[in-house]
């Protein structure tokens, strides 16, 4: 039975121990430098460097010397040292390239390697490189991911030394699970940037389905990240101890990408509306440009008839019928013009526009078949009588219905334990304080306030953007005018809509020359 030494068994409880540290560890640059260090620790290595394979080269990306005390890489300075080509003769590329291990006693005595580099560096630093231990960072699928560079080992006094040969297998050890936390959290990554990917590209397809909402989804997403953002910077005031976590905002962010996804089920015609009647308009048109033509004929032929008669009671019915003609007429171009007018979504209908209107369906015509017509349809009076902006209520229940499919449609989704309220956040970007929103009705506290300011910069977007098919771009003054007075109705959070102003958000994401 072997026998272990004191030494060596503390450092087989260090390899444990760091191997569960390093699957632990959720950030890269602290993995990173975790790996460096440690490294350093066991074999009490002066400096150490970790390459990762990258574009056909090996990227520096820590680098550390306690002698000097320089900590570059990581979460500290950056590197800006240009990659190592993989040749063979460059002693870390050699280690990447045939997967072994590597250990230099005296740099200055080696001759199969160049290390014109490290001499340089020597000369013009004064620091002396000596021994070298170089150990590729191979993963479980047996590909070098990166290279692991110990330099100048040291006795307990600090004498600089060789590398245990006994080392060579703990180092080995240390970057195999190394390579591995490395691996699996660039595999996360990678399933995340790939989720995004879709989320966005999901996203802009449904946007891209209206040229009414072409950037909107995008816009809300990166505002209310930037929101957050703003929130996090304050230290004095309402928000002060108030904080978003990055997971927080990436999920805030995500819920940006997601709160329209239900409009995928919103019919194109709804959603296109730019007008109250829109593509019937031109039938409208049309009908009273027949109206007007018949009237005239009809006009024209009774004047023919009182003409013929030639007598005192018929010149002053021909006086009558002129009359009534220039009236008539009037009436008719004045109510196409009216119609023309009403039609378009500035114009807010108010209840003498609605009688007016309803005076107008009333009259009648006869048709090509002589049958009685009104003016205006049913269906055409409904849609001009809507008092502010497109849609009739059954059009706008059915836009409102995207929150609910919306919901719905992110229900089915696995999110992952950081994500899991995307759902619920996408969902109640409608919903306003004083529990008037939609579609449940929520109020207050019920909001949580990343619904809240979903819900700010959604509107927000909606008074600023060009793309709108019922308005044009508010100018930013009128737009911040009209969040102030729904801050008084109620319906959105006014210490947000403060800050909005204050940190002025909008600057990276509104092209004011638009507005």
């Amino acid at each position: 039975m072997k026998h272990y030494t004191p030494e060596i068994l503390e450092q087989v409880e260090d390899i444990i121990n760091i191997g569960i540290a390093l699957s632990a560890e959720k950030d890269k640059n602290r993995l990173l430098e975790m790996i460096v260090s440690e490294a350093r620790r066991i074999t009490n290595a002066d400096a150490g460097t970790l390459y990762l394979c990258e574009n056909e080269s090996l990227s520096f990306k820590i680098m550390q010397n306690e002698s000097m005390n320089t900590f570059l890489g990581g979460r500290g300075e950056r590197i800006n040292i240009p990659p190592v080509p993989l040749k063979m003769e460059n002693v870390s590329a050699y280690a990447a390239i045939t997967h072994k291990s590597v250990n230099i006693p005296n740099v200055y005595q080696a001759k199969e390697f160049d290390f014109s580099g490290p001499k340089k560096f020597d000369e013009s630093t004064g620091y002396r490189t000596l021994s070298m231990l170089v150990i590729p960072l191979e993963n479980h699928e047996e590909e070098v991911i990166g290279v692991l560079q110990l330099i100048n080992a040291r006795d307990e006094n600090g004498k600089l030394i060789p590398f245990a040969r006994y080392l060579e297998n703990v180092i080995t050890s240390l970057a195999s699970q190394a390579a591995i936390a490395i691996s699996h959290m660039q595999l996360v990554a990678d399933i995340e940037e790939l989720f995004n990917s879709f989320v966005q590209v999901m996203a802009t397809a449904i946007d891209s389905r209206t040229p009414y909402n072409a950037n909107h989804t995008r816009r809300v997403a990166l505002l209310a990240g930037e929101m957050a953002r703003a929130i996090n910077r304050q230290s004095q005031g309402y928000w002060a101890g108030v904080s978003f976590s990055d997971e927080q905002v990436a999920q805030l962010e995500m819920a940006g990408w997601l709160h329209d996804i239900g409009k995928i089920a919103t019919p194109l015609e709804v959603m296109n509306k730019s007008t109250r009647i829109e593509h019937q308009l031109e039938l409208v048109l049309q009908r009273f440009d027949y109206i007007l033509s018949n009237s005239e004929a009809e006009y024209l032929k009774e004047k023919q008839a009182l003409l013929a008669i030639n007598s005192n009671d018929s010149r002053e019915q021909l006086e009558q019928l002129e009359r009534s003609w220039e009236d008539k007429q009037h009436y008719i171009k004045e109510s196409r013009e009216f119609i023309i007018k009403v039609d378009h979504p500035s114009t807010f209908v108010n209840q003498e526009i609605v009688e007016r209107l309803k005076e107008i369906a009333v009259q009648s015509y006869r048709d090509a078949t002589g049958k009685l017509q009104p003016w205006l349809r049913d269906n055409e009076l409904k849609c001009l009588c809507v008092a502010k902006g497109t849609l009739t209520e059954q059009e706008r229940k059915i836009m409102e219905d995207h929150v609910v499919v919306t919901g719905k449609m992110l229900e089915k989704i696995p999110f992952t334990k950081k994500l899991k309220d995307v759902p619920f956040f996408a969902s109640i970007h409608h919903e306003h304080l004083n529990g008037r929103g939609y579609p449940q009705g929520l109020s207050g506290e019920q909001i949580p306030l990343e619904g809240r300011i979903l819900a700010l910069v959604d509107v927000f977007d909606a008074l600023t953007a060009s793309d709108r098919p019922y308005k044009k771009a508010l100018p930013l003054e009128q737009a911040l005018k009209i969040l102030g007075f729904m801050v008084k109705d109620g319906e959105l959070d006014g210490e947000l809509l403060q800050l909005l102003v204050e940190q002025q958000v909008w600057e990276n994401f509104l092209d004011l020359s638009e507005c």
